[in-house]
């Protein structure tokens, strides 16, 4: 299926354009290349970026080595979630900053600062996020970072202020719309529905009233939108998303069977810390559909994994999420002292997600990340 966005075809035509200008042609062309791993195109873009490889070291030129070390970098991003995705885009961040190659540099900050969040590291989101917005105006870079802060501001906040992560949400869709980027709205719109599901699962946990049935709509709509543009990459999330929510409105069959199809490509992938607290899902899911056994030996499996986080840099909420899932399968199974163990570690892991809450919060007003430029 051939890429349906305004990019795809600019990159196509400037491409066609440069045909007598080789090293131009070849910048564009891994240009190209990252946008297909965007769009999921991961056959093709592995084509390419060989092929690009092997230009380079016949006819070295910095600003190919650099856009060719973005690509790398997020070739390892898309499949793994990190894998040394970071090293190879801070060395494309430093190259182009080194030949002033201003627009590739904020999109490699803009990137790092994605990355920043992934890792829960706010001291590295807050120093990238501020580099793009210093920099000359770019719609590349502003779709990204208005993503990462979009998130970060989603994981500081929730419920408490939604307008503050919209605002970012927004900003990142106009610059988006501008550049004609559909991967990048895709994305925006997959990561703005991932932190609300989260919320929901979250305040179900906790034993507050949700709003699933209206976010599941929006989880379709990003496989519409993903197949409207010709794919995207990691579409394998989106089931998992509606897995959450189904789990939550009590769909058991259904939300087992979603993360049943999905979670082994995912944690083999790169998805291991938030798939543990899937895998205390689908156990829940399996000890409210009579599978006992399994449902026992997947939270025992989960109870152990955990163990080895990262206490630094670790999805806090995720943790939670995890123990307050393995205390309701523990209770189901009459584990009653498990479940006490785990309902404490929830407790203490709430806690400790609050605290970072409040200083993600802190970190963003005081670097003057509250709202975006209009």
């Amino acid at each position: 299926m051939k890429l349906r966005s305004r990019l795809a075809q600019k990159l196509d035509g400037e491409i066609a354009a440069a045909a007598a200008m080789p090293a131009r042609a070849a910048v564009l062309q891994a240009q190209r290349a990252i946008l297909w791993l965007r769009h999921g195109r991961e056959a093709e873009a592995r084509e390419e970026l060989k092929r690009l490889q092997a230009r380079a070291l016949v006819h070295p030129r910095v600003e190919l080595a650099a856009w060719l070390h973005l690509a790398e970098g997020l070739t390892a991003y898309f499949s793994a979630f990190g894998g040394g995705a970071r090293e190879r885009v801070r060395r494309a961040q430093v190259m182009a900053q080194a030949a002033k190659l201003t627009a590739l540099q904020a999109l490699c900050d803009a990137w790092l600062a994605q990355m920043a969040f992934v890792d829960r590291d706010i001291d590295r989101l807050v120093a990238h996020a501020a580099a793009v917005l210093a920099a000359p105006a770019d719609n590349a870079a502003a779709c990204r970072v208005a993503s990462a802060l979009g998130m970060a501001w989603d994981l500081a906040l929730g419920a408490q202020d939604e307008a503050t992560a919209s605002a970012w949400y927004a900003w990142g869709r106009r610059a988006a719309s501008a550049e004609g980027d559909d991967a990048g709205l895709a994305a925006l719109l997959y990561n703005q529905m991932q932190m609300r599901a989260l919320r929901i699962r979250h305040a179900a946990l906790a034993g507050e009233p949700g709003e699933a049935p209206a976010v599941l709509l929006g989880v379709d709509s990003i496989g519409h939108f993903d197949d409207a543009v010709g794919g995207s990459a990691r579409a394998d999330l989106t089931p998992l998303l509606r897995g959450q929510l189904l789990t939550v409105q009590g769909d058991f069959a259904a939300a087992a069977a979603l993360l049943e199809a999905h979670l082994p490509e995912a944690v083999a992938s790169g998805l291991a810390r938030t798939g543990v607290s899937l895998l205390a899902d689908l156990a829940w899911c399996w000890a409210n559909t009579g599978d006992v056994q399994r449902a026992r030996a997947l939270a025992d499996q989960a109870a152990v994994e955990v163990l080895a986080e990262d206490a630094a840099h670790c999805d806090l909420d995720e943790c939670a999420a995890l123990h307050a899932r393995l205390a309701q399968v523990y209770a189901k199974l009459r584990e009653d002292g498990l479940a006490a163990r785990h309902g404490d570690a929830a407790q203490a892991a709430w806690g400790h997600d609050a605290a970072q809450r409040r200083l993600w919060a802190e970190r963003l007003r005081s670097a003057g990340l509250g709202t975006p430029a209009r």
